[in-house]
């Protein structure tokens, strides 16, 4: 099919406006990512997040680190509980050897 000039230049200014349309759209969009509309841009959004995400990684890193030692410190204590005990009833059983040894 053959297309008259007319058409042609018809076809090239709609050409011609959705580009100038296209531009205007990602120039509003390029300059609210950079500059946002009201509220910080996204730019800014975004390194504020980076930043509070890592804050939360130490805090939880600091927080496993105290429940591993509080865990160590536990296992630490059952450990000389036993121990104490131990010696309590060793201590308990000579007393009564001995008091029984003593009478016969």
């Amino acid at each position: 099919m053959v297309r008259t000039a007319a058409e042609k230049n018809t076809a090239i200014d709609y050409i011609n406006r959705d580009i100038v349309n296209v531009k205007t759209e990602l120039q509003t969009l390029s300059k609210l990512i950079r500059d946002g509309n009201g509220q910080p841009s996204i730019m800014q959004q975004v390194a504020t997040m980076n930043l509070e995400m890592s804050l939360l990684k130490d805090e939880l890193h600091n927080l496993k680190e105290s429940i591993d030692c509080y865990v160590q410190g536990n296992a630490q204590r059952d450990v000389i509980s036993w121990q104490f005990k131990a010696a309590v009833y060793v201590a308990l059983i000579s007393s009564v050897t001995a008091l029984i040894m003593k009478f016969l």
